[in-house]
């Protein structure tokens, strides 16, 4: 369920400080937002109930010009991919204001946020502010199994990093690791200012789990708890790593290998790729996700993959910002310039990291770096330096196993919550992977009983002729 705002609106933070925390969306698609807000506003008064409004809100489509859609190489648009977030937002029983936050001067310098926040009609929670950031070429859609969950207990901030997902596409300047951290770091700070926010827990997924540890190394006042998700850039890169690749200068692996790392280095994207197969984009995209997400645990529904799919493909498909920065922080191979096992033994808040199971950015070295943290500085909190492996899943873990996942999550913030709030919305989870799992078996056993019932109905007619 979502709740789109119709005014801007301040907020007072402190007697000389200001912030527009609730900013009003970009001009492009503010009256859009604004009467699909008048119209549940008066389908509600008509006592229509809360589902139809849903229905009706997800079916409108947006309508583009004619000669648009018969010219574009690529067919996406910003309102289509707002539509399409439309749709994943419609799969939630929360509400979700949507907000586009200034973070700088130009058109494309905003940040866009998903709240669970009182005023979108939530009741209150008990729990701290928890700020989320997906990975790389991602968005904060990918988190739509785990929001309903979190926003029982959290106030909820899940935004996408500048550059990416439905934020704003500045041109991406930065020629280094530094200026391209800034680039993050510095925008999604400047966020902050404008939510107000003193201090949040921030949980980053891959590479925004990258960017979420070196924000904590610059900010450490502003994390109560740094969790990572199956982070990029742990390890350091083997001594020798492209030998393997390369011992044979004339094979073709050799020469495949150089020439990723040459496509590599020029900036060269997965995303260039589905930009320039235009209208094969989607069917590449449509295969990627019901390949993907079927890989492990809990399968999407036809309804999550239909809706997830038209999301994944408008946000890949848009104009390239953010994505070029992969080259600056990791080299071939995903190893990082700067890696974290290093970097992290200055960090001085609380972190707990979070692997799946089959998860190829390799928990081992999450728990070598939790095991060297315990060496050289005390545990800050009681789930500080805990790595947490869930089975049956891979990198996208919270996809793949959300209960699982927002249960270690939980388990892992019962330092910041109430007395008995983490153990009962753990429970709750655990709770509902043990129904969701008894739901999946039944279903394999109806179909393997049709699958019998076929066979028999198909050996009858021969039995009778002989």
């Amino acid at each position: 369920m979502l709740v789109y705002p119709s005014v801007p609106r301040a907020v007072l933070c402190s007697a000389n400080h200001v912030c527009s925390s609730r900013a009003a969306l970009p001009h492009a698609h503010s009256s859009r937002f604004r009467a699909l807000a008048a119209q549940r506003a008066l389908m509600k008064e008509s006592a229509v109930s809360d589902a139809a409004a849903e229905l009706i809100t997800s079916a409108e489509a947006p309508q583009l010009p004619w000669w648009m859609r018969m010219t574009r190489w690529r067919p996406t648009s910003k309102e289509e991919a707002v539509h399409a977030e439309m749709g994943i937002l419609n799969l939630l029983r929360s509400k979700w204001q949507v907000e586009d936050v200034p973070v700088g001067p130009g058109p494309e310098q905003y940040m866009h946020t998903l709240t669970n926040n009182s005023s979108s009609g939530n009741e209150p929670v008990q729990g701290p502010a928890m700020v989320l950031m997906p990975g790389y070429g991602a968005g904060t859609g990918f988190f739509f199994r785990n929001l309903d969950a979190l926003a029982r207990v959290f106030n909820v901030f899940a935004v996408d990093w500048l550059g990416t997902g439905l934020s704003g596409r500045p041109p991406f300047t930065a020629t280094d690791r530094a200026s391209t951290e800034d680039f993050f770091l510095e925008s999604l700070n400047t966020w902050r200012q404008k939510q107000c926010l003193d201090s949040f827990i921030l949980v980053g997924h891959s590479l925004g789990g990258y960017l979420a540890a070196s924000y904590a190394l610059r900010h450490p006042e502003q994390v109560q708890h740094l969790v990572l998700v199956g982070p990029a850039g742990i390890p350091s890169k083997p001594e020798g790593w492209e030998s393997r690749f390369v011992s044979d200068s004339l094979s073709l692996r050799s020469q495949l290998f150089r020439l990723a790392g040459a496509a590599w280095a020029s900036g060269v994207t997965p995303f260039s790729l589905i930009r320039a197969l235009g209208p094969w984009g989607p069917g590449l995209v449509g295969k990627y996700v019901t390949g993907r997400f079927s890989m492990h645990g809990m399968p999407l529904e036809p309804a999550e993959s239909s809706t997830f799919r038209d999301y994944f493909y408008h946000i890949a498909a848009a104009r390239g910002s953010g994505e070029y920065a992969l080259r600056h922080i990791l080299a071939p191979g995903a190893w990082a310039h700067a890696p974290l096992q290093e970097r992290l033994a200055e960090l001085k808040v609380p972190v707990t990291i979070i692997y799946g199971e089959h998860d190829w950015m390799q928990p081992a070295a999450g728990q070598a770096l939790a095991a060297k943290l315990d060496q050289i500085r005390p545990r800050k909190v009681a789930s500080d330096h805990r790595v947490e492996i869930v089975p049956d899943s891979g990198h996208f873990v919270f996809l793949e196993q959300p209960q699982a996942f927002n249960a270690a999550l939980l388990r892992s913030m019962e330092p910041h919550l109430p007395h008995g709030l983490a153990a009962a919305a753990a429970a709750r989870e655990d709770q509902a992977l043990r129904e969701k799992q008894e739901h999946l078996v039944q279903q394999m056993r109806q179909r393997q009983q049709a699958r019998q019932q076929e066979q028999q109905q198909q050996q009858q007619p021969a039995s009778g002729r002989g």
